[in-house]
């Protein structure tokens, strides 16, 4: 599949003191920084890494978010807009315990659902996953085409990211069922 990936590291951690989430270190038995391990399970799966942050990470093409105080939807445009590819995976930099299983299962549906564009009559435009039925924003993969639809929701103050997969009429195919535990997000010092 022609896909890239796109880390979300650019947010303010107000929970976590400012302690930028990507660095933390999990499990410091492995000594490995939540950015480590994404890009451990990213790099044989994507023609290349990006990440949305308001420093360069070193060795990554790092974007900046077009629109200061939008939140995520920024950076996602941000990525959108450097994509060599045609397929974008957004995935949350506070994510630790990203399976390569789900990575697979997201890019074999997009792979499967564009197939079938001609029968459905409307062109794919996301591949989402949802948890107990609500959907995970931070982590979904998006067909460029997507971008003049963040760039109207950016425009008209709409910064919430599920609203994206849910709300502006894009066909999805989601995945339903994944492994809470993949899901997780560092939020607060509990959650490590």
């Amino acid at each position: 599949m022609d896909l890239s990936a796109l880390i979300l590291a650019g947010g303010k951690a107000t929970r976590l003191g400012g302690i930028a989430k990507h660095e933390l270190v999990i499990d410091p038995a492995d000594g490995r920084t939540i950015f480590e391990r994404q890009v451990e399970i990213l790099a044989p799966r994507v023609a290349e890494i990006l990440v949305s942050s308001p420093t360069d990470i070193p060795g990554y093409r790092t974007v900046r978010d077009t629109i200061s105080g939008a939140g995520p939807l920024a950076g996602i445009a941000a990525g959108l807009s450097a994509t060599r590819t045609d397929w974008l995976l957004v995935l949350a930099g506070d994510m630790p315990h990203i399976t390569g299983d789900l990575l697979d299962r997201m890019s074999a549906e997009a792979s499967s659902a564009s197939a079938d564009d001609d029968l459905i009559g409307r062109e794919l435009a996301a591949i989402g996953v949802r948890s107990g039925g609500l959907p995970e924003p931070l982590l979904c993969i998006l067909h460029r085409r997507v971008l003049p639809t963040i760039e109207r929701c950016l425009a008209a103050g709409r910064y919430k990211a599920s609203g994206l997969l849910t709300d502006e009429g894009l066909r999805v195919a989601w995945i339903d069922a994944a492994d809470p535990a993949a899901l997780r997000n560092v939020n607060s010092p509990e959650d490590l």
